[in-house]
C-alpha cells in the first residue's frame, strides 16, 4: 500500500479512532473542560470539522458541514453550553464525510500526489506531502477525544487488543 491508498487508509484509521472515542458522548459530555487549559470534545470535534473543509477544497469534494458554528472552534476554547456547536449534527456531519474523503484520497494520481500546490500554512509544497500532514494533525487531534471521554467520566474506548 502506497500513495493515495496509504492516505485513505490514515483518513480510515482516524475516523474510526475519532468514532470509537466519541461513542455514546452526549453534548454534556462534549463541554467537560480539561484542568489547566485544553480544548473539550465539542472544540476539538469542531476543530477536525474545519481542517475536514479546508480539505475538501484539495480533493475537490464537498465540505464536511458548512456553518457558521465552525468559527467557534477558533483560537478561544469553547467553555459553554451556549459557545458551544450542536454536538449531534457535528457528530453525523464527521461521520458521514468518511466514505467521499477516502474516496477522493484514493483516488488521487501519483501526478497530482507530486504536483506542487500553494498553501497558507507552508508555502508552495506537493499535494501528497500537505495530506500527509494534514492527516497526521487530524490523527492527533482525534486522538485528544480519548483523553476529552476520559475527563467526562466515561470509559476509555479504544483498548489493548485482547483486554477488552
Amino acid at each position: 500500500m502506497i500513495g493515495a491508498a496509504l492516505l485513505a487508509h490514515q483518513l480510515r484509521v482516524l475516523h474510526a479512532v475519532a468514532a470509537r472515542n466519541l461513542e455514546g458522548m452526549s453534548a454534556e459530555d462534549s463541554l467537560v473542560q480539561p484542568a489547566g487549559g485544553g480544548n473539550c470534545a465539542n472544540w476539538i470535534l469542531g476543530h477536525l470539522v474545519k481542517v475536514h473543509n479546508d480539505l475538501a477544497g484539495v480533493l475537490g469534494v464537498a465540505p464536511v458541514w458548512e456553518t457558521p458554528e465552525l468559527e467557534r472552534a477558533g483560537p478561544e476554547p469553547i467553555t459553554t453550553a451556549e459557545d458551544s456547536i450542536r454536538w449531534n449534527a457535528l457528530v453525523d456531519r464527521f461521520a458521514a464525510s468518511e466514505d467521499r474523503f477516502a474516496e477522493a484520497l484514493d483516488a488521487l494520481t501519483d501526478a497530482q500526489l507530486a504536483e506542487v500546490i500553494p498553501t497558507d500554512a507552508f508555502g508552495n509544497t506537493p499535494r501528497g506531502t500537505l495530506l500527509a500532514t494534514v492527516l497526521f494533525h487530524q490523527a492527533y487531534h482525534a486522538g485528544q477525544l480519548a483523553t476529552a471521554r476520559r475527563l467526562a467520566g466515561r470509559e476509555g474506548a479504544i483498548k489493548i487488543p485482547g483486554t477488552e
